[in-house]
């Protein structure tokens, strides 16, 4: 049994894309505490208030993409594991230019499996 909430972070500019999320996580029987924004700077204002321990990002947000949002993550809270989110994964990020943090990439038709990534995270 885990003792401690996970914090997760969830960025996306379509807000059913974030309750999908959010219902997804909260039904998953894991002790976790769900944050959201729409777009790179209210993610980056969020962390900040909250430390996650999961930010799910959407590649593309308005104003500045997920990779840019992940790389400010990281930097501000290195410890943050990032799962990358898009309709559909566009390219392939290599090691040279996959910002650090970034440990999976979602299609967004795949938001079911995130209590996958919490069970990763934890160890379980």
């Amino acid at each position: 049994m885990v003792d401690r909430v996970i914090v997760v972070l969830v960025v996306d500019d379509q807000p059913e894309v974030r309750t999908l999320a959010r219902i997804v996580l909260e039904v998953s029987g894991h002790p976790v505490r769900v944050q959201e924004a729409a777009d790179g700077p209210s993610a980056l204002a969020a962390a900040d208030r909250a430390r996650p321990d999961l930010a799910v990002l959407d590649q593309r947000l308005p104003g500045q993409d997920g990779l840019s949002v992940a790389a400010a993550l990281v930097a501000r809270h290195p410890g943050v594991a990032i799962a990358l989110c898009s309709a559909g994964i566009e390219g392939h990020l290599t090691t040279e230019d996959t910002p650090p943090g970034i440990r999976w990439l979602l299609p967004k038709h795949e938001l079911v499996r995130l209590p996958e990534l919490i069970e990763e995270l934890l160890g379980t």
